[in-house]
């Protein structure tokens, strides 16, 4: 094979490859932002068979007070009742896929109470998530008072 054509199947099997990552991560985006739509979903309608599925056994989660909570106990508030999602509404979500690792970005416009307080109305959210199984689950959950939004009213 002279250096010419080989480098010209080098070229093609890059642009094959190239090709096929994109519509992988394409894929990946897709499948990520239904999870986070399921997520929310299950959350309004305390679904807690839709939770356990989605999340990892070792889910952590680390709410806008700064608290930390493992999936047991997520589950727990949703089922006593002391956590009542009304509505979640995301935007601005941004998916970075690593292989079988993600993380999602974005920003949730929620209402609801927890032990009767009202939830901040806007928090920004980084939720990672591990490819097990073929499927995508959550593993660490990160959510800010999004305060810009609060500054923005007393001004």
């Amino acid at each position: 094979m002279t250096p010419m054509r080989v480098v010209r199947w080098g070229v093609m099997l890059v642009c094959l490859y190239g090709a096929q990552a994109q519509h992988s991560t394409g894929a990946s985006e897709s499948a990520l932002l239904d999870v986070e739509n399921r997520w929310v979903a299950a959350l309004v309608k305390a679904d807690l068979v839709a939770l356990d599925t989605l999340l990892v056994d070792s889910y952590v989660d680390t709410d806008e007070e700064g608290h930390r909570s493992d999936k047991r106990v997520v589950l727990a508030v949703l089922k006593s009742g002391d956590l009542k999602m009304g509505s979640i509404k995301l935007s601005n979500m941004r998916v970075y896929p690593y292989g079988s690792f993600a993380v999602v970005t974005g920003t949730a416009a929620q209402a609801g109470t927890f032990q009767g307080q009202p939830l901040k109305p806007t928090v920004v959210f980084t939720d990672s998530f591990v490819l097990q199984d073929g499927k995508w689950q959550a593993v660490a959950s990160q959510r800010t008072a999004d305060q810009r939004r609060d500054f923005r009213a007393r001004q």
